[in-house]
């Protein structure tokens, strides 16, 4: 019985795979606003029935897309975190491997421009934006309890004005096709002079070097 159990969960999670696989290459290939559902079931090879056992809809695809590249890049940021006990040093890491994520992972890449479709998606979008507001905020709060800003920064302007910038250069690349690691090492160097303690912007200058070159040429 309990191994019979096993098999309809694999299954069943095959099946609800086979689906989101779907719907990520169409999505990709033809954009959300032009797929339908029939065409995500086509795709996928799975009947109806099996695809509303999983899905009340295409919205409902579009939101575990969002969720699951979410939680891809959360585990990015999660290794990042593991490099070094500097909050700062690890969101500088952060932000140049979640965007190396999101350039080699179709999921992730396909779900990061569903978050930014707002008003299609219902609230996975609303919600990523919310989370990942949060975790800039509590590592610049580290950051400041490390005493890797200055003291005239407030930590949660400072999270948040990193993650605005960090969002406006994928949303800048992603719509004129530059290079995000060098407009990422670009941004990082305007805000390391403006938040970092005195003492410390030459440190982080040289560390925000090594770290881009791993990525890509040094901007210039």
């Amino acid at each position: 019985m309990a191994g019979d159990a096993v098999a309809r969960q694999a299954r069943a999670e095959m099946t609800r795979g086979k689906i989101i696989d779907a719907a990520v290459g169409l999505f990709e290939a033809v954009g959300y606003g032009d797929t339908d559902l029939t065409a995500i079931i086509k795709r996928a090879g799975v009947t109806k029935g099996a695809f509303y056992y999983h899905f009340e809809g295409k919205d409902q695809v579009a939101d575990a897309i969002i969720d699951e590249g979410n939680a891809r890049l959360r585990q990015a940021f999660a290794n990042a975190d593991r490099f070094s006990s500097s909050a700062l040093q690890c969101l500088v890491v952060a932000t140049f491997e979640v965007a190396h994520l999101m350039r080699t992972d179709r999921l992730v890449g396909v779900g990061n421009l569903l978050a930014q479709s707002l008003s299609q998606i219902g609230d996975a979008g609303t919600r990523a934006y919310v989370d990942w507001t949060a975790v800039f905020i509590d590592h610049a709060k580290s950051a400041a309890a490390q005493g890797d800003l200055r003291t005239d920064v407030v930590p949660e302007d400072a999270g948040e004005a990193i993650w605005v910038a960090v969002l406006g250069c994928h949303l800048l690349s992603d719509a004129i096709g530059d290079d995000l690691f060098a407009r990422l090492a670009r941004a990082w160097r305007v805000l390391i002079v403006g938040i970092v303690a005195e003492e410390s912007v030459t440190f982080f200058e040289e560390f925000l070097v090594r770290t881009a070159a791993q990525y890509g040429p040094a901007p210039g």
